[in-house]
C-alpha cells in the first residue's frame, strides 16, 4: 500500500488521541502499523498504554519505536526501567542508547542522576558534563550541586552554577544561594566565574559574562 494509506490511518489516530478517545486512537494507530510499520504509530501506542498503566505493553511498543529510530521511545524505556521496575542496569542501557544514537541531553542528565544516586560520583560527573555540552540547564544545576555536596570542589561548583544566571535564574538569586546557603567567600565565587568563562564544557551561548 502507499505511504499515504498508513499516514491517513496515523492521522486519524492522532485526531482521536487529541479528543482523548484512546480506544479509537489505539485502533487507528494499530491499523497504521499493520499497513506499514512506522515509529510514530509505535511510539503513540506506547504512550496510550503507558497512560493506561499497561506498562508491559508500553515497553513493547516503545521498543518497536526505538528499533525504527525513535529517540523518545528509547528515553522513556530508560525512565520506565528506572522508576517503575528499579532495573537500573536496564535503564542505563536505554539511556545510553538514547544518548549515543540521538545525543539526547535528558538521557545524559538522567544517567548523571542515576549514577549519583548509586554514589558513583565520577560517572555522575562524566554524564552531567555530556548533558551540559548539549545545553542542559538541569545538568548545570545538578553538576554544581554534585561538586559542592559530593566532590567538595567549590570552585567547580560555582563554575557550573554561575552559568545558570539569566538562563534559568536571575543573578541575585544565584549569588545569594552561593553566599548564604553554600557560605562561599567572594574569592571562591570569583574563581568559579573565571573558570566558567574559560570552560571547554559549557557552551558559549550559556556562559554568563556580565561580571560578579
Amino acid at each position: 500500500m502507499a505511504d499515504s494509506d498508513y499516514e491517513a490511518s496515523y492521522n486519524i489516530g492522532v485526531f482521536y488521541q487529541q479528543l482523548e478517545d484512546y480506544k479509537l486512537a489505539e485502533f487507528w494507530y494499530k491499523k497504521s502499523w499493520n499497513i506499514s510499520q512506522n515509529k510514530d504509530s509505535a511510539f503513540n501506542l506506547g504512550q496510550i498504554y503507558k497512560r493506561n498503566n499497561n506498562i508491559n505493553k508500553a515497553i513493547q511498543w516503545y521498543k518497536k519505536a526505538s528499533q525504527l529510530g525513535d529517540n523518545s521511545g528509547a528515553f522513556l524505556l530508560g525512565v520506565i526501567y528506572e522508576n517503575n521496575f528499579k532495573k537500573y542496569n536496564e535503564a542505563i542501557k536505554w539511556y545510553k542508547k538514547s544518548y549515543n544514537h540521538f545525543k539526547d541531553k535528558d538521557a545524559a542528565n538522567n544517567l548523571g542522576l542515576l549514577y549519583k544516586n548509586q554514589k558513583d560520583y565520577k560517572k555522575s560527573e562524566v554524564w552531567y558534563k555530556k548533558a551540559v555540552e548539549r545545553e542542559s540547564l538541569d545538568a548545570l544545576k545538578n553538576l554544581g550541586r554534585l561538586y559542592h555536596y559530593k566532590l567538595q570542589d567549590d570552585v567547580q561548583a560555582v563554575t557550573y552554577f554561575i552559568a545558570l544566571i539569566n538562563n534559568k535564574y536571575p543573578k541575585k538569586r544565584i549569588l545569594s544561594y552561593m553566599r548564604e546557603d553554600w557560605k562561599l567567600p567572594c574569592s571562591t565565587i570569583q574563581k568559579g566565574y573565571q573558570a566558567q568563562l574559560n570552560s571547554k564544557i559549557i557552551p558559549e551561548k550559556l556562559k554568563y559574562k556580565g561580571g560578579i
